[in-house]
């Protein structure tokens, strides 16, 4: 082990003692709007600025196309599309890829703020008023120091 490594031994070992606690951590994004947004970072692999996409026909709504990513294809899904809440300029300066149940995919969004630490009390179901395939994304809701409340998304659904 070198010098250069402690650092990201710390972190990992961080991130497995938090496996056990009371917390989670959630990457917090924006779609665009001032709607706040986040997904948990079990579920992401990486972050990274948006590549050229390959348009490809008959796609799902929602769905852009697809990337090579490190030898592998991958859809790559516009995310505020997805859950009806489109920005006007369709331009997405990061990308979030995350994989879950031995699937790889990537979600446009506007962009990447950073992880936060929450208290899974803290972290309270969504007010059904709306019943919609788009709400249904939507799984839980947890507030910000400052009082700003971050819509947590499921993205496996």
């Amino acid at each position: 082990m070198t010098v250069q490594d402690a650092p990201l031994l710390a972190d990992i070992d961080v991130r497995s003692r938090m496996a056990g606690s009371n917390k989670m951590e959630i990457l917090l994004f924006t779609l665009g709007t001032r709607e706040i947004f986040g997904i948990n970072v079990f579920k992401v692999r990486e972050v990274s600025q948006t590549p050229e996409i390959t348009k490809t026909p008959n796609m799902p709504m929602g769905v852009q196309g697809v990337i090579s990513l490190r030898g592998n294809i991958i859809p790559v899904i516009a995310l505020d599309k997805f859950i009806g809440r489109s920005k006007p300029d369709n331009t997405y300066a990061s990308m979030i890829v995350t994989e879950f149940n031995k699937s790889t995919q990537a979600f446009l969004v506007g962009e990447v703020d950073r992880i936060i630490r929450v208290d899974w009390d803290k972290v309270r179901a969504p007010e059904n008023m709306v019943s919609t395939s788009q709400q249904a994304m939507i799984t839980a809701v947890t507030e910000l120091e400052d009082g700003k409340l971050v819509s947590i998304l499921d993205v496996e659904q």
